[in-house]
This record gives C-alpha cells, structure tokens and sequence, in this order.
C-alpha cells in the first residue's frame, strides 16, 4: 500500500532545517551570532621564561548595522617557567548577527613574574594600532607577508612602600617597542611577530635612590623631602625574600 506524504506534516519536518539554513547563511545563531567566515591575520611571537601575553582585540561597528555594539575578544598565554612561542589569529572583519565588525585596536599587556609570592609579578602595555593609512616611518609588512618586530623588556626595582611586604624588593616591568602600526586594508592574512627579549641587566625604578658598585647595587637615605640620595649617601638596608641585605641582587657583599 503507497502511502501519500501529508502536505502540511511535511512542512513542519522542513521548515527547522531550512529556518537554520537561512539563519547561517545570514551569520546569525553562529557561534553565538558569529559568522563562520571571517577575514584574519596571524600575532605570533616569542615570549622569555615566565612571561605571558594578553591580546584584547577591539571592534566596532563597520556597516550602518544600529543593533550591534563594540566588542572584544581576548586571547592569552599562560605562565610558564621556560621561554614559550605564541601564536593567535585575530580576526579583522566578522559578522556578528547583521552587523559587520572591524578591528579598531589591539591592547597588549605583557605580563613578567619575578617570585613565587602572587604579589610578585607586574605587567606593561603595548598596542597594535589599526590605522587607515601609516603614519611616516612606520614598518610595513614584507614581501613574504610578514612584519617583525622585537620589545625589549627591563626590570626596574625598587623597596616596597605596601604594608603587606614593606621594605621588600619588588619591581616593575618596562617594554620598548611593544607595538606596531598596522594598516587595515593591508592586514588580512598577513603575519605580525613580535618577539620579547629581557636585559640582563636590572636598574632602579627611580634615578639617585641607589648607589653601584661593584658588587652590586646599595640604597640609600633620601633627603628630606625628596627621593634622591643624601650627599654624601647614608646607605640602608632592604629585604629580599624576607632576608635582611645591604647590596642587590646579591643580598650580601
């Protein structure tokens, strides 16, 4: 016996599928209203031990959509204790529902850990600048499709003025050249690595609080009323790791 499909029955099983086929191909209800097809470009870089990097990738609106508001996404690395690679890909365009979204900006915040105390570790900022057109002087990406650029980071240390750990050693992070201008028109699948490099070599946070000498570097009195050494210096203790010390980074002479 041919049985003859219910028109109206038939409707109700198509209609799902072809709601969620008309919605996809309007870059709604994907990936939470996202689109699957976006325009990218590739972050990549090296980062030194115990190092880590948060990219925070701001859009806005491109098209006339009024329903849609900025948004951001984040993509981050965690601590590790030897030197690590990352690599993002950062969408340029996407659509988010009916509205079509660009990339306005790129905020950096490099992260360095010092200790093993949560209070010891900081972190500096950088940016990647989506701009119309580069400013004079500004790096352009290759022949091959690369840019590439190194930061140089420097610890900056200091006494702790917190109560929690007065008198300790603690420090700041400062990174030269943690950025880079890019083009919007330029930048789909193109690549973008900034290495991160540490110095060796650590100063003071502040100029004439500290003294160096061979062994190291000594703290000293501040004058009244400033921060700047007595003259002649009067030198002062500090502490390290709850140790008491007279010369950093050696702690003792």
């Amino acid at each position: 016996m041919t049985l003859t499909p219910n028109p109206r029955a038939l409707r109700a099983l198509l209609w799902p599928a072809l709601l969620s086929l008309s919605l996809s191909a309007c870059g709604v209800g994907v990936g939470v209203g996202e689109a699957l097809t976006q325009k990218t470009f590739t972050f990549k870089g090296k980062l030194p031990a115990d190092f880590s990097l948060r990219a925070q990738a701001h859009y806005s609106v491109a098209n006339d959509c009024t329903a849609g508001r900025s948004k951001a996404k984040t993509f981050k690395t965690e601590f590790q204790s030897t030197p690590q690679q990352y690599n993002f890909e950062i969408p340029v365009t996407y659509r988010h529902g009916l509205c079509e979204m660009q990339l306005a900006r790129v905020g950096l915040f490099i992260e360095g850990r010092y200790g093993e105390q949560d209070w010891q570790n900081t972190y500096d900022n950088g940016e990647l600048r989506i701009v119309d057109a580069l400013p004079e002087g500004a790096l352009e990406f290759k022949a091959d499709g690369y840019l590439t650029k190194q930061a140089q980071c420097t610890w900056l240390f200091q006494q702790s003025t917190a109560k929690s750990h007065l008198g300790e050693i603690s420090k700041l992070l400062k990174c030269k050249s943690a950025g880079a201008y890019l083009a919007v028109d330029t930048l789909p699948g193109k690549i973008v690595q900034l290495d991160f490099t540490v110095s060796d070599e650590e100063r003071p946070y502040l100029r004439d609080t500290w003294v160096k000498f061979p062994e190291g570097w000594k703290p000293c009195l501040p004058k009244e009323g400033w921060p700047n050494c007595q003259v002649p210096p009067v030198f002062k203790t500090f502490k390290m790791n709850g140790r008491e010390c007279t010369v950093y980074p050696n702690c003792t002479e």
